[in-house]
């Protein structure tokens, strides 16, 4: 009977085991960015505008020897700007891909609190080996002057999927 019971949870565990296994593999699978996402990073130097519903950043980056010297600008929408008074908290991020799409590293921009006005970026990146792409994430909430008028809303764009 001893016998039998050891067999029975040395089964129950190696299955256990397997799971576990199958279910970290299935979290640890690629993540990408779709095509339409992506700006690619191949020139020396370039300049450009990327949109979203909720901002425009105007950016600018320089390549050099396994570094991108990226800056720009965030211009919230005008549904932010003429209905909420501030910043409760905004995150501005740059995912770094390979030629497939493929996550390579995300890293922060910039963090603010406060007014509504343009921010700007300036960071300096060492890139991981083979981007040729990069992506914008972004999220933040806004607040409503004085209480009155809408309540606050949370706004937000991940592309990695």
């Amino acid at each position: 009977m001893k016998t039998r019971f050891l067999s029975v949870s040395s089964i129950l565990a190696v299955a256990l085991l397997i799971a576990g296994t199958l279910i970290i593999g299935a979290d640890a699978a690629t993540k990408t960015v779709s095509p339409e996402n992506r700006l690619s990073i191949a020139q020396p130097k370039e300049s450009g505008q990327w949109k979203a519903y909720d901002l425009t950043i105007e950016y600018t980056y320089s390549r050099n020897q396994g570094h991108l010297d990226l800056s720009g600008n965030v211009r919230f929408a005008s549904y932010l700007t003429l209905g909420y008074a501030r910043l409760d908290n905004f995150r501005l991020g740059a995912v770094f891909l390979d030629e497939n799409g493929k996550v390579l590293q995300e890293i922060g921009l910039t963090t603010n609190r406060g007014s509504l006005e343009p921010i700007s970026f300036n960071r300096k990146i060492d890139l991981p080996q083979n981007a040729v792409y990069m992506a914008f994430s972004y999220d933040g909430k806004a607040i409503s002057a004085g209480g009155m008028g809408a309540g606050p809303i949370t706004f937000t764009f991940y592309p990695i999927h």
